[in-house]
């Protein structure tokens, strides 16, 4: 249950990685692989939430700042051309920041259309069992 919450927290707001938690507790590592992608995934579900009531905001921030303008249209394009598989990737990496992968994702995702939320979801459930499967088959 700690780390279902821990994972929630991590994928919403706290810039500490999960793979904190993962050495601890005699639990199965498939469990803990499954509970921390559910974890992500139920987190991700308010952060695309935010996003997409957050982002028509910035679109309008955006067309006051030229440079900052640029800079995030870059960034809009690189989260269009990569969409949900850059971000499972991006989330499979471990040691990552989650909250910050996630919110780029979120926000930069015009109008949820780079990224639906069902594949941003998908993505955070499979890219926090990857995360964690692989550093649970690195420790010793």
């Amino acid at each position: 249950m700690v780390l279902f919450l821990y994972a929630v927290a991590a994928a919403v707001v706290l810039p500490l990685p999960v793979e904190v938690l993962l050495p601890f507790g005699d639990v199965d590592p498939l469990v803990k692989a499954i509970v921390v992608g559910l974890g992500k995934g139920f987190g991700a579900i308010a952060v695309f939430y935010v996003g997409t009531r957050v982002n028509p905001w910035i679109e309008r921030w955006m067309l006051r700042h030229g440079l900052v303008r640029r800079i995030l249209k870059a960034l809009e394009r690189f989260v269009r051309k990569t969409g949900w598989v850059g971000l499972l990737v991006l989330l499979a990496i471990p040691f990552m920041s989650d909250t910050a992968v996630n919110y780029f994702y979120a926000l930069l995702n015009e109008k949820g259309e780079a990224v639906s939320r069902v594949r941003f979801v998908v993505a955070n459930v499979a890219g926090g069992v990857i995360r964690a499967v692989v550093v649970l088959w690195l420790l010793p």
